[in-house]
């Protein structure tokens, strides 16, 4: 039922990024709350498939390489991608 749960959120967040990409030019990053889809304080690689630049960057966000990004993390992985614009 988790499992369940948490496939349902993310494709929740997918659909979401998706129809914010129709709202304007660039769409606005997800924020954490929104990925961390099981609420357990990080975001797994499974819960990152929502966010393509992140899935794509992964390992190179894990700053300590446990296999999930927690808030500091992200939050350096958001400040470099709204550099890039």
């Amino acid at each position: 039922m988790k499992k369940l749960t948490v496939n349902l959120l993310m494709v929740a967040a997918v659909f979401m990024l998706s129809v914010s990409a129709f709202a304007a030019d660039k769409p606005a990053p997800l924020t954490f709350e929104l990925l961390d889809a099981d609420k357990d304080g990080f975001i797994s690689t499974e819960e990152a498939v929502a966010f393509e630049a992140l899935m794509t960057d992964f390992k190179k966000v894990d700053a300590n390489q446990d296999g999930k990004l927690d808030q500091a993390e992200y939050a350096a992985f958001s400040q470099k991608a709204l550099k890039k614009g």
